[in-house]
């Protein structure tokens, strides 16, 4: 809304004193700048709910309302996804959910969280009711996290075990 819509609302009084540069032009100006972050806010409804596309401060909001809150609410020093890595976490949240308690739903939700392909999820043949996840050198820097993310996100009545995947390097040639 412009300040001369703004005036038009005010009774006749006021709209005959108001002049360039006087107080009531300045907060004219004031209320036409508050209202057009407000009018652009719902002018597209949907980059207010796309995690995608929502402003940075609002993906940790939309984050919460999905069932994510709990890797948001960290100790200091404790890793949290990175900004990136929450809006596609967000994004995804539904269907993981829809999908929880299986391997390939942890693996992508450990992929997703960190940004690092290539988790691994094994059952254990000996030990019923527990697992073993393969940790890529890239996401060892996010150990914590992965921690957490487990813990959370695996059925109840398991175990788990982590094991870091050996970074493979360059190959020699023969």
């Amino acid at each position: 809304m412009q300040p001369a819509e703004i005036a038009l609302l005010l009774p006749e009084i006021y709209r005959r004193g108001l002049t360039d540069g006087s107080v009531l032009d300045g907060l004219l100006n004031v209320m036409a700048a508050l209202h057009g972050s407000l009018e652009t806010a719902i002018a597209d409804p949907a980059l207010l709910a796309d995690p995608r596309r929502a402003p940075d401060r609002l993906v940790p909001v939309l984050a919460a309302w999905v069932g994510l809150g709990r890797y948001l609410q960290t100790d200091p020093g404790e890793d949290r996804p990175a900004a990136g890595d929450l809006r596609e976490l967000t994004a995804a949240a539904a269907a993981l959910g829809r999908r929880g308690g299986s391997a390939a739903t942890l693996r992508r939700f450990l992929e997703t969280a960190t940004g690092v392909q290539g988790f691994g999820i094994e059952e254990s043949a000996g030990r019923p009711f527990h697992f073993r996840v393969s940790i890529p050198a890239a996401a060892l820097p996010r150990l914590d996290l992965v921690r957490r993310i487990i813990a959370f996100e695996k059925p109840a009545f398991t175990t788990f075990e982590l094991a870091p995947i050996p970074d493979a390097g360059p190959h020699q040639g023969s």
